[in-house]
C-alpha cells in the first residue's frame, strides 16, 4: 500500500466485488410509466400526494417499483414516498413479493350513523357474496354522508342508501367514479365577483374598510 493512501480496508477492483449500486435497482418499465402518468406536471414535493393518486388509479396499487421510479422522477428518497404513501388509508402500497389487491374496492362506512342504518349487516352480506378475488370489502371511517346513511364508496363512487342490490348494479354498471356535479370555475367566479373584498383589500391596503364591510354583511 502506497504510504499516502488513507488507513481503512481497501479491496481490489478485479475478482467477484459489487460491480452495481447497492439497492434495489430502477426498473426502466416502471419509470416510463410513472413519467407517462405525471406527463408535463412539475416534479414539486407538493404534488407528491396527486401523484400518487394517478398511480393508485392507474394500477390498483402502488408497486415497489413504481415508488422508486416516483423518487426518481421526482428527485427525492424512497423513504419519504413510502412514509406519505402508507399514511393515507386510500393508498395500497405493495411490496416485493405481495399479492396486489382485487382490481375493484368497496369501503363501508362504520360511523355511529351508518351502523345504526345497518352498516354492519351490509358489509357482512358483501363479504359473503362477492368473490374475494374480484372486490375487496373494507370498513370505512365516516365519510360525512350521516343524512343518507348507510354510505359505502365504490371504487371512488358514493352509494347512498347503500344496499347489497344497489352495489351490485353499480359494479355491473361500472360506476366506480366520483360523480362531481355541474360548478362554478374560479375563473367565472371571480368574473361573477368573486374574492372582489380580497383584490380591494390588495389595491388599496385598507383593511379596516375591508373589516367594517365584512361586520356589516352579518355574515353568521
Amino acid at each position: 500500500m502506497a504510504p499516502d493512501q488513507k488507513k481503512g480496508v481497501w479491496k481490489n477492483a478485479r475478482g467477484k466485488g459489487r460491480r452495481t449500486p447497492k439497492g434495489r435497482q430502477l426498473d426502466p418499465e416502471a419509470l416510463a410509466q410513472v413519467q407517462a402518468l405525471l406527463g408535463d406536471r412539475p416534479r414539486r414535493r407538493d404534488l407528491l400526494i396527486e401523484f400518487l393518486h394517478l398511480i393508485q388509479d392507474a394500477y390498483g396499487h402502488l408497486s415497489a417499483p413504481h415508488i422508486r421510479a416516483l423518487a426518481q422522477e421526482m428527485g427525492t428518497g424512497q423513504a419519504e414516498i413510502y412514509e406519505v404513501a402508507t399514511f393515507y388509508a386510500h393508498f395500497d402500497v405493495v411490496a416485493e413479493g405481495e399479492t396486489p389487491p382485487p382490481a375493484l374496492t368497496i369501503r363501508v362506512c362504520d360511523s355511529l350513523s351508518c351502523e345504526l342504518a345497518g352498516a354492519g349487516a351490509l358489509h357482512k352480506a358483501l363479504q359473503d357474496g362477492l368473490d374475494p378475488a374480484e372486490v375487496r370489502v373494507l370498513r370505512a371511517p365516516c365519510m360525512g354522508r350521516c343524512d343518507v346513511a348507510p354510505v359505502l364508496e365504490l371504487g371512488h363512487n358514493h352509494i347512498d342508501h347503500a344496499t347489497y342490490e344497489k352495489t351490485v348494479a353499480a359494479i355491473h354498471a361500472g360506476e366506480v367514479h366520483a360523480e362531481i356535479p355541474d360548478y362554478q370555475g374560479f375563473t367565472e367566479y371571480k368574473a361573477d365577483g368573486g374574492y372582489r373584498t380580497l383584490a380591494r383589500l390588495r389595491d388599496n391596503g385598507d383593511w379596516e374598510e375591508v373589516q367594517a364591510g365584512i361586520l356589516a354583511a352579518g355574515l353568521r
